[in-house]
């Protein structure tokens, strides 16, 4: 169904051409289709999205021309659809987007009246079409149509050059709209989302900058309200995401190393638990210090898995181990065989180039370690020693500085 209508004396084609240049002066964006028609659309889909109805000259609006020939040269049709407008932005919306329309088809009519391209005169603009929901800004004297019709030459309205006062100054057809009395409906919803959905606050301020701007109307400090509240609540809002990222990865680490009976430290690498040790039995110790062995000393191979008296033997016969390291895991509470075995990683590996000579990743030498129990270190026991070996069998005599 027509919204509105204009009559010029031209061909479709003339027609459609002068038709569409109108229209984008005006600020629309105007597409030809396959049809012969034009797709006229204004504004930003997505500010509409977010300001519905409210978002004034910004509210997108979309409406089809059509053309068919008469009498007189060719029949202009603007045509939209209600439902579009409605789902935009509700029954304003639909309101709304059927004045663009008309607005938009009173305007054209006006510039192509100036040009002579017009028969008759324009439609007549809907009552609330100025200010921010206006196609264009409205249009004085001496453009506005009188009782006897339009002044001015060639039956349509004479051109800015023809546009004087009566002192003989200019006078400019489209005026800056004047200041209003009016607060910007979206500034102040702008500063109540910048609070309750701060996203939608800094939107919202965008939107009510740009129409105070155009406008005049009051409401710029309460659009800037609204994207500073935004922005502010906005980047605490991810802080806050952050630290509770944070703190949950920390006391889950936490929690899974207390059952596990691990290091209390919850970003220590893992130890394969497949890595072995041996263990100094508390019933049967070895000479002088129970709990430590001494570097030098060598052992069999320990196939009881504890290391008793009568594992000691002389490095200088077939033997399995050599003591090539020991130290001391720090003091306090068991730490658990998992820190226990990083500490002996750390510490072997440390101490592995020293005695043998070459690095452990060039050698052919491997080592095991023997670790307090959770029995023995409550007797004392603090002692972490390294056990080097040949994975090929026995060996008779030391080896350190062998380079093997």
């Amino acid at each position: 169904m027509a919204t509105a209508e204009l009559r010029l004396p031209l061909s479709v084609d003339q027609a459609r051409d002068a038709l569409s240049t109108a229209l984008t002066d005006l600020g629309f964006t105007v597409t030809p289709t396959a049809s012969g028609s034009l797709d006229v659309s204004r504004g930003s889909l997505g500010t509409t999205l977010v300001a519905g109805a409210f978002a004034g000259q910004d509210m997108h609006v979309r409406f089809d021309v059509h053309f068919s020939g008469v009498p007189e040269g060719t029949l202009a049709s603007f045509e939209h659809s209600a439902a579009g407008g409605f789902f935009k932005g509700g029954a304003i919306g639909a309101v709304k987007a059927g004045d663009v329309v008309r607005e938009a088809a009173h305007s054209a009519g006006v510039r192509l009246a100036e040009r002579g391209q017009l028969v008759g005169v324009p439609p007549v603009a809907p009552p609330a079409a100025s200010g921010a929901d206006a196609a264009t800004p409205p249009v004085p004297p001496p453009y506005a149509p009188g009782a006897q019709g339009y002044p001015g030459a060639a039956q349509g309205y004479p051109g800015a050059a023809q546009a004087t006062a009566a002192d003989g100054t200019s006078l400019a057809p489209y005026p800056a709209p004047p200041a209003s009395d009016r607060t910007n409906v979206v500034a102040i919803v702008a500063i109540i989302l910048g609070f309750l959905f701060p996203i939608g606050g800094i939107v919202a301020g965008a939107v009510a900058l740009a129409q105070v701007k155009r406008t005049g109307e009051k409401g710029r400090g309460l659009a800037i309200g609204g994207i500073i509240a935004g922005s502010v609540l906005t980047v605490l809002y991810i802080l806050a995401a952050i630290g509770l990222f944070i703190f949950s990865v920390f006391v889950g680490a936490t929690a899974a190393s207390g059952e596990s009976g691990s290091s209390t430290d919850p970003f220590a690498p893992p130890v394969p638990s497949e890595s072995g040790g041996v263990s100094i039995a508390p019933d049967d110790p070895a000479p002088g210090d129970p709990y430590a062995l001494l570097v030098g000393e060598c052992l069999d191979d320990l196939s009881s898995g504890f290391v008793g008296d009568e594992n000691f033997v002389d490095c200088a016969a077939p033997h399995t181990y050599e003591v090539f390291s020991t130290f001391a895991a720090a003091d306090g509470a068991f730490p658990g065989d998992d820190a226990l075995s990083q500490a002996a990683f750390t510490g072997c590996d440390a101490a592995f180039e020293g005695f043998v000579g070459i690095p452990y990743g060039d050698s052919t030498l491997d080592w095991e370690f023997v670790a307090p129990t959770e029995q023995t270190w409550s007797d004392g026991d603090r002692s972490i020693s390294c056990l080097l070996y040949d994975p090929a069998g026995e060996v008779s005599g030391t080896l350190e500085g062998s380079a093997r």
